[in-house]
């Protein structure tokens, strides 16, 4: 590492990443904490007890570093640590102190009209998470929908006979004449279809159409299902899952019409945000990401469809709510990245 040091900065980082991730000491990422690259107290702290106890259970035999099953032996070992009560985390276990802080720093990152919008939701995230519930329907009818197999048009549309079910299940997705003709017609099961290739739960080859593994455990378990529901509401970019954050803080606490909605967001991506040639955010461009907002979110289910004219408020649904906190806890609990 030093000798990479002297060739460059990045060379020595890059050296350190490698010799740590080949440490048997170092605790790996279990699916119930990824480690962030910049840590709250309470994590650096419980990384550090766990490195410890890593190398005092390969000192004393309890793991084997030269079996072919360590790494497996260890995630369990840290899983067991991470979710047991330890000393040094006022008698809780770690996982739960260091979700805990991480959900402080996120609600405490400014500005001051974000800490304001999400006011109204953080005593709900300081509620122990309820069992996951099947807040993902449409995402599951159309995996079931699929299934073995369906033959794709020409063009690569869903066949006629799942936009005619999808049409016959979700009528208010096309309110208007007879009905549609191919997935062009009906906007939301394409968001659909576009959300199963981004989530690699669908493969094709030629011009059929399968379940991926991935997407047959999606469709054997909801709380897979869910997470990747709240991942495609959330959106992809930075500012994406900030004006969607926002929302729901806003949404949790009354419905809004829209222009309030906007309103009420864009200072928040306005004082965090500029374009690439560092001109300031408009009105239009959180209109923008508040309409991908507004659409994932009635496609999945999650905002309320009893009135749909244009001057009704956004509220969400029964099982939006509960989206909405599955999204949120993504957000707060996740690994940090960046300070």
């Amino acid at each position: 590492m030093l000798a990479a040091w002297q060739r460059s900065e990045e060379a020595g980082f890059a050296a350190y990443h490698k010799a740590a991730a080949a440490s048997p000491t170092t605790p790996p990422d279990v699916p119930q904490l990824r480690w962030g690259q910049v840590m709250g107290v309470r994590e650096a702290l419980a990384r550090a007890n766990l490195e410890r106890r890593l190398e005092q259970a390969l000192d004393e035999g309890e793991l084997d570093p030269d079996v072919r099953t360590f790494p497996a032996a260890r995630r369990r070992f840290v899983q067991h640590w991470l979710t047991t009560v330890q000393p040094g985390f006022e008698g809780r276990a770690p996982l739960e102190a260091v979700r805990r802080e991480r959900r402080e720093l996120w609600a405490a990152a400014p500005p001051t009209e974000r800490r304001a919008l999400l006011a109204a939701v953080l005593p709900a995230l300081e509620e122990p998470a309820a069992a996951p519930v099947d807040t993902a329907e449409p995402l599951r009818w159309l995996l079931e929908q699929i299934g073995g197999g369906v033959t794709l048009t020409q063009v690569g549309y869903l066949p006629r006979e799942v936009v005619a079910a999808a049409f016959a299940r979700y009528p208010h997705w096309y309110p208007i004449g007879k009905g549609p003709r191919s997935e062009a017609d009906l906007f939301q099961l394409a968001a659909l279809h576009e959300l199963a290739r981004t989530h690699r739960l669908v493969t094709k080859r030629h011009r059929t159409l399968k379940l991926s593994a991935a997407g047959r455990a999606q469709l054997a378990d909801h709380q897979l299902r869910q997470h990747t529901a709240a991942l495609a509401w959330l959106g992809t970019t930075a500012a994406e899952r900030q004006v969607t954050e926002c929302a729901l803080g806003a949404l949790w606490a009354e419905p809004r019409l829209r222009e309030d909605l906007c309103d009420a967001v864009h200072p928040v991506l306005a004082a965090g945000f500029t374009h690439d040639d560092g001109t300031a955010m408009e009105v239009k461009d959180t209109e923008r990401l508040l309409w991908r907002f507004w659409h994932t979110g009635r496609e999945l289910g999650y905002l309320d469809e009893r009135d749909r004219s244009v001057g009704a408020p956004i509220s969400l649904s029964a099982t939006g709510r509960l989206a909405a906190l599955a999204a949120l806890r993504v957000l707060a609990e996740g690994p940090r990245d960046r300070i």
